[in-house]
């Protein structure tokens, strides 16, 4: 197995750092650290470098007070890392290495040049929208080392479940997770919402557990917004870094459904597609409760289907015996 390190080009504090051992290193000036720095613009808890994946590394800024850059931009989410990435934090200038990523990276970039030729492709396509509820909060009460290691493992897993169940690209932001699904010009099938809303439950169960890994003051507790409907595929990443998003109406109205559902009592909201592509089941009509909603940015207020993770989990189990 090729080496995994960083490399510091500092000339105050020349070194190789191996990345081979624990799962996430923690830098920082302060005691406690994996990696410490003798850098007073560097924060005592200042970033994480996480192996989601097996062979795959992402950079988390902590909420740092001078901020972290990865290739010469401020890094704002966690952040994959792949070989001969340069990283900044405070003063501090690191690059890493990861040399079994160089032929994927190459590969890449081979691409680029066509694919960003087509800068935008209209696409019917389905957006989970996954939100962890009071998140703010928790970060007072979590050590910065334990907030780490939860939202990675949260993003590695929840990515895990929703590739598994179909997702052709997933982003995360913040605290929360947005997946997409794309269809064909005919429109998704029933099963293949139910496919999504499997991966949403199994989000939930995966969130829900844990505070048995680690050392949580109470469970933690999501919500999720669900919307189809056309949306233009964007490169919003630019040449040297592209990255296709879904673009326009229908993602914003993913999150705001998903925010709609902190004040419904409930824990899900679906848009109209999305409903009907379950067609007339009547389990579905037991299931879901349709409401009219105020959205943020809309005018008037939108209709919704809304469920708890109760009825949806019950909901699922009916779709298995029928």
């Amino acid at each position: 197995m090729a080496k995994v390190y960083l490399s510091v080009s500092n000339p105050q504090e020349p070194q190789e750092v191996p990345l081979d051992t624990g799962g996430y290193w923690t830098i920082g000036r302060g005691p406690g650290n994996t990696i410490i720095f003798n850098d007073t613009a560097m924060s005592r808890r200042h970033a994480v470098i996480q192996e989601m994946q097996p062979g795959k590394f992402y950079f988390i800024d902590l909420g740092s007070r001078n901020g972290s850059m990865l290739n010469g931009r401020r890094v704002t989410i966690p952040s994959e890392l792949h070989d001969a990435d340069s990283i900044v934090c405070g003063q501090t200038q690191m690059v890493f290495h990861h040399p079994e990523a160089e032929p994927t990276l190459i590969k890449a970039k081979t691409q680029i040049s066509t694919a960003t030729e087509v800068v935008y492709a209209r696409c019917l396509i389905t957006v989970l929208v996954v939100d962890i509820r009071d998140f703010t909060p928790l970060t007072r009460q979590l050590d910065e080392s334990i907030l780490a290691q939860v939202i990675g493992t949260w993003f590695r897993e929840a990515g895990i479940i929703v590739r598994r169940n179909g997702c052709t690209g997933d982003k995360y932001i913040g605290d929360a997770v947005m997946a997409v699904w794309t269809h064909s010009a005919g429109g998704p099938k029933a099963a293949e919402i139910h496919g999504i809303l499997q991966a949403l439950s199994e989000i939930q169960v995966l969130t829900s557990s844990l505070h048995q890994q680690f050392p949580l003051p109470a469970p933690i507790r999501i919500g999720a917004g669900i919307n189809t409907g056309l949306s233009m595929m964007g490169n919003t990443g630019g040449q040297d870094s592209p990255d296709f998003s879904p673009l326009g109406d229908n993602v914003n109205a993913a999150f705001r459904l998903e925010t709609a559902t902190k004040k419904s009592g409930l824990d899900i909201a679906l848009g109209r597609m999305t409903f009907e592509c379950l067609g007339k089941d009547p389990e579905a009509q037991q299931c879901f409760e349709k409401r009219a909603v105020e959205l943020k940015g809309y005018e008037q207020a939108v209709e919704a289907w809304l469920t708890s993770f109760t009825r949806l989990d019950e909901f699922l189990r009916s779709r298995v015996q029928g």
